[in-house]
């Protein structure tokens, strides 16, 4: 049989050439986790290339279940003049038919400080303690920009490891808003300022983490799909 020696030009050969390149050369994006909460779900972009070792930190956690039923336990919302978050990421609610309980998330080694962004609004963090490189599990949402977590002279910063994505923001917001209540008595050091939908201490009233999970990634055939389909609409508006 004669081969076929016709050029091939136009849109059709920039989707070949797309397919074969795709097929030669693995893509790599940044790993995309969905947030499932008492008010709302949303979806964070992690910043791979950024902080890689906060990332890979962090979908320990998550890859191990870690996050689900737990609840945001501390929020500074209610004070104009300080910094604006809202953090989750250390304790479990246990619950039966008849109790509930409190349990620390267990946790793994602490990683050392990667803080090189900015705590921007709609970025999240991770939490520690005066040392810097003492975070595990713990993590925050930027409510609004902090300029005062980023890295200053005297001052070691915190790691912005990922951001929220598209309306997710919305429900940062609600959660943001939601009072907080100072439960210490009851609750210990850590709850000083635990947001609650209604003033009492009650598991329905707890703003819940329900799950946090990774997004599938999408593989190179879906991602040449995909990119077959923008050159067809881009042709067939070009006609």
């Amino acid at each position: 049989m004669r081969q076929d020696t016709r050029l091939i030009s136009g849109p059709m050969y920039g989707a070949i050439a797309l397919c074969a390149c795709l097929a030669g050369t693995p893509l790599h994006a940044d790993t995309i986790v969905t947030f499932t909460t008492s008010l709302g779900a949303f979806d964070v972009r992690l910043l791979e290339t950024q902080a890689p070792k906060t990332v890979a930190n962090f979908l320990q956690y998550v890859n191990a279940g870690s996050y689900t039923n737990t609840f945001f336990h501390r929020s500074t919302t209610y004070d104009p003049t300080g910094i604006q978050i809202v953090q989750g990421g250390g304790f479990t609610l246990l619950t039966t038919p008849t109790s509930a309980s409190i349990e620390t998330i267990p946790t793994a080694i602490p990683i050392p400080l990667e803080a090189g962004l900015s705590n921007l609004r709609g970025t999240i963090a991770m939490a520690r303690t005066s040392d810097p490189n003492s975070a595990t599990s713990q993590w925050f949402f930027n409510v609004q920009d902090n300029p005062g977590l980023d890295p200053s002279l005297g001052n070691d910063g915190y790691a912005v490891f990922g951001e929220v994505l598209g309306a997710g923001m919305v429900v940062i917001d609600n959660i943001a808003a939601v009072q907080a209540y100072d439960v210490t008595v009851q609750l210990g050091s850590p709850f000083a300022e635990l947001p609650l939908l209604a003033p009492a201490l009650t598991p329905n009233n707890l703003v819940l983490v329900e799950s946090v999970v990774a997004v599938p990634e999408p593989t190179t055939v879906a991602l040449a799909l995909s990119a077959l389909v923008g050159i067809a609409t881009l042709r067939r508006r070009a006609l």
